[in-house]
């Protein structure tokens, strides 16, 4: 990009990565959210989900022992609104729990992608369901990634199925898939954030016993386990929850975020024992870089006889402009590539589809239902930590 272009960047477009004038019509926003975008860091985060889930669904879903558990007949621990679910017989389960491993190892792989996904979002919140004495906030966080990479493109790139499907081998995903799932770890930390304003929390009750665990070791040297309870525990706890979510958001702000981020995760990891959320969490970290940054990466510690890259394709998915779309020709492209371009050129839809339509709705839907959720106290019967996120 040369100098003259990057000056007609504006600032709100350098910050946030869009224009105003992208919300002021309807046709706007839909191009806007279906914008094409680079789909190397969302397939890093679709491995790392499926190599976390498939080390979790042994551990913590409770497949290692789904031969003893059920048949569970406890009536008294089910959710409200769910509580009509029943589990099978205890060979059935073991089958329930199998096929959700399977799909998580699909995900990983991006083998039969959709099929994956579906079948381990089914299987997941059924086993979720069953068993209230077994929730956990960040249990419920893992089956909303599950519900989302339904519907994202992310075997577009590093999958098996892109290895048969030349069409969407290495192409493009829609910038919807990038916003829901920011949006949806920004009110993992958002949402808990606001949930520690709580006095208990703010007066430093919660966790009183915290502040002698080995991880503030360092700390002990000039600060009492009072001090370290109260300020590192309980304040820098609630801020680093308000805010760590717009400090990964923004360029300027992403590598002291990253800093804090890492070093709260790794320290949960030790103090709490909750599985494999904390590496989740940490997973989630780069899909608030550029979206193009694992290809960067690749293109330039990787050396070129091990992997050479190769343009990215348009996708169905997207919506292009007239101008994004022209045949790009050098003085060593190849006929091969030549062709290549040119049926990539055929899937790049210029004006938006049902399709584009629809997928815009549900994104802005399942935005406003995050948001609200949390605070649904009416519709769960009173009982609503289920939605909680820590």
């Amino acid at each position: 990009m040369g100098p003259k272009k990057q000056q007609e960047i504006s600032t709100m477009q350098r910050l946030f990565g869009f224009e105003l004038a992208d919300f002021q019509s309807w046709s706007s926003f839909i191009k806007l959210m279906n914008r094409p975008e680079d789909p190397s860091s969302l397939a890093a985060l679709r491995i790392l989900f499926g190599i976390l889930m498939m080390l979790d669904i042994p551990q913590e879903r409770g497949m290692s022992h789904a031969d003893i558990y059920y048949p569970n007949e406890d009536k008294e621990c089910q959710f409200p609104l769910f509580n009509f679910l029943e589990p099978f017989r205890a060979e059935y389960m073991v089958i329930v729990y199998f096929i959700m491993f399977l799909s998580a190892v699909g995900i990983t792989l991006g083998l039969f992608y959709r099929c994956a996904t579906i079948f381990f979002t089914i299987t997941y919140w059924y086993v979720f369901l069953l068993d209230k004495t077994s929730w956990n906030n960040h249990s419920y966080l893992y089956g909303l990634i599950g519900f989302q990479l339904i519907f994202f493109d992310a075997h577009h790139y590093w999958s098996i199925d892109g290895l048969f499907r030349k069409k969407i081998r290495n192409s493009h995903v829609p910038l919807w898939n990038y916003t829901l799932i920011r949006y949806q770890v920004f009110i993992v930390y958002f949402i808990a954030g606001l949930k520690k304003t709580e006095w208990d929390w703010v007066a430093g009750y919660s966790m009183d016993s915290l502040g002698d665990h080995w991880v503030f070791l360092p700390f002990r040297t000039f600060m009492t386990i009072e001090q370290i309870t109260l300020i590192l525990v309980h304040v820098c706890g609630l801020l680093f929850d308000l805010f760590i979510g717009f400090a990964l958001f923004f360029d300027c702000s992403r590598p002291i975020g990253i800093i804090f981020c890492v070093s709260f995760h790794i320290m949960n990891s030790q103090m709490f024992n909750i599985g494999m959320f904390p590496y989740t969490m940490l997973a989630t970290i780069p899909i608030f870089f550029h979206n193009d940054w694992l290809r960067k990466f690749i293109n330039r510690f990787i050396p070129k006889y091990l992997y050479k890259d190769q343009p990215i394709q348009y996708s169905s998915s997207c919506l292009y402009s007239k101008e994004e779309i022209k045949p790009e020709e050098t003085k060593n492209q190849s006929l091969k590539s030549a062709i290549a371009n040119a049926n990539s050129i055929k899937n790049a839809p210029i004006k938006a589809t049902l399709r584009h339509k629809i997928l815009t709705i549900f994104a802005v839907l399942y935005l406003t239902e995050q948001a609200f959720l949390p605070y649904s106290h009416f519709i769960t019967k009173g009982y609503n930590n289920w939605t909680n996120v820590n």
